[in-house]
């Protein structure tokens, strides 16, 4: 079934899922919302578009509704350098903190989706603690779609979602079902506590009093406006204890949304991961240095923020004679997926060397640079890669992110156009697993999303 929507039919949607989930749609978007209505018109049996928007006056039907617009689109240890900035430095600094305040931890997942973020959580809890007992752990997973929980409960997994699970975990943490599918074993579960949340119209999921020592808001504000991100941020600070940390997406900063948080990197070298934390500002100097990586360890000097990082550039080096280009570019992709992005952008370049219009060279050299902060350099590879293949949706994407962050709005946005157009002539089912596995509709509509912003931006300033 096809559904028209009409301006007038659109933008009562518009407003209905504003004040709903806080979730913005742009005009870019109306094909999308009408896909989603047409399929709830299907299920619910009514006879039009004009029909249908009476029966959301039901609180039901607008949560049926929500549920059909927002994209579950997830795995578990998703972000490697995050996965093991959670391992080796936050949740055991916590798990000390704990140690001598009574045993008790709090770790939030906002906006859990599927529940393959709380449940990894939980995982490497599990690592770390094997037996809670005398402990009150807890990991809070919230979201506001009543179907992607109902999923999160049971549990139950494909192979897709699991692919970043190593086999020992896949043997300690799922078993088989007859169905040739992953469930979550017990002990994983009984970390994990679901709840229905909205994060916009509803307060936090705690008492007043109570305090969280780590939140997780990934890919969830870039369906935000600036105002509804910045009284979010208001809130996730209120409610996290002095020294929580905050993990927010790939994609996501608060450079000119909030001021309450500081950017420490955690790990060493280009695999470090960047995160936030709730640190007061009367707590002592030294007692804040303490939190993070010795930095004489470090190779490639003082790090900064991902915006404002610099590194050296590279030495150019021969690559090896036994290798293609191609035999490079498949070891990039692997270096990739494990988050060795210093190793995937030395290997990226040397396939460029081999193959200097190998469009894919530059892409993913230019992917592995800003996985690793080093947007200045990742500038040059990126625009290279657009150069070569204009129609290369996910090279205009990066591109786009990396002129926003260095402070090129309406470069960013005339990108973002680019990435939207040229997405949109990829197969709808299509996904792009070097960016986190989403699909090209969400790349698309975001883009749309995220281009609107930002001429309103430079709007703004002119």
């Amino acid at each position: 079934m096809k559904v028209a929507l009409s301006q007038a039919q659109f933008e009562a949607l518009q407003v209905l899922l504003a004040r709903a989930a806080g979730l913005v749609f742009d005009d870019s978007r109306k094909e999308s919302m009408a896909y989603s209505v047409a399929e709830r018109i299907r299920a619910s049996g009514a006879p039009d578009v004009d029909a249908y928007l009476l029966l959301l006056d039901d609180p039901a039907e607008r949560q049926r509704l929500v549920d059909e617009v927002t994209i579950q689109e997830t795995h578990f240890f998703r972000n490697p350098p995050q996965v093991r900035a959670l391992r080796q430095h936050v949740l055991p600094e916590l798990l000390r903190h704990a140690e001598v305040n009574g045993r008790r931890l709090r770790i939030w997942s906002a906006g859990c989706s599927t529940g393959e973020e709380p449940y990894s959580i939980a995982m490497l809890l599990r690592e770390l603690l094997p037996s809670t007992s005398g402990w009150d752990v807890k990991v809070v997973a919230t979201d506001v779609s009543s179907r992607a929980l109902e999923a999160a409960r049971a549990g139950v997994y494909g192979a897709r979602a699991v692919q970043m699970a190593s086999p020992d975990q896949l043997t300690r943490f799922f078993f088989e079902n007859e169905q040739g599918r992953y469930e979550v074993r017990q002990d994983v579960k009984d970390l994990v506590e679901f709840r229905h949340h909205n994060l916009v119209t509803e307060a936090v999921p705690f008492a007043p009093s109570e305090r969280i020592d780590l939140v997780l808001c990934r890919n969830v504000t870039i369906y935000f406006g600036r105002e509804t991100t910045r009284s979010l941020m208001a809130r996730l600070h209120h409610c996290l204890r002095d020294g929580g940390y905050l993990f927010l997406g790939h994609s996501e900063t608060l450079w000119q949304v909030s001021e309450d948080f500081r950017l420490v990197p955690l790990g060493t070298g280009e695999s470090a991961a960047f995160v936030y934390r709730r640190l007061d500002a009367k707590r002592d100097v030294q007692e804040r240095r303490a939190v993070l990586p010795d930095r004489r360890t470090q190779d490639d000097g003082p790090q900064q923020p991902p915006e404002r990082r610099v590194t050296a550039r590279r030495t150019e080096e021969a690559p090896p004679a036994q290798s293609t280009a191609e035999q490079l570019l498949a070891k990039t992709r692997a270096a990739l997926a494990a988050g060795l992005y210093a190793e995937a952008a030395q290997l990226a370049a040397d396939a460029a060397a081999l193959a200097p219009l190998q469009v894919d060279a530059f892409y993913l050299r230019g992917l592995a640079l800003v996985d690793a902060g080093r947007d200045e350099d990742a500038l040059v590879d990126l625009r290279k890669a657009v150069y070569l293949e204009p129609t290369l949706g996910f090279a205009h994407f990066l591109l786009a992110g990396v002129l926003d962050r260095l402070g090129h709005p309406a470069a960013a946005a005339r990108e973002y156009r680019a990435a939207a157009d040229t997405l949109g002539l990829q197969p709808g089912d299509a996904t792009a697993e070097e960016l986190g596995g989403r699909s090209v509709r969400e790349l698309a509509n975001l883009c749309r999303q995220l281009e609107v912003r930002l001429v309103g931006q430079v709007e703004e300033v002119g």
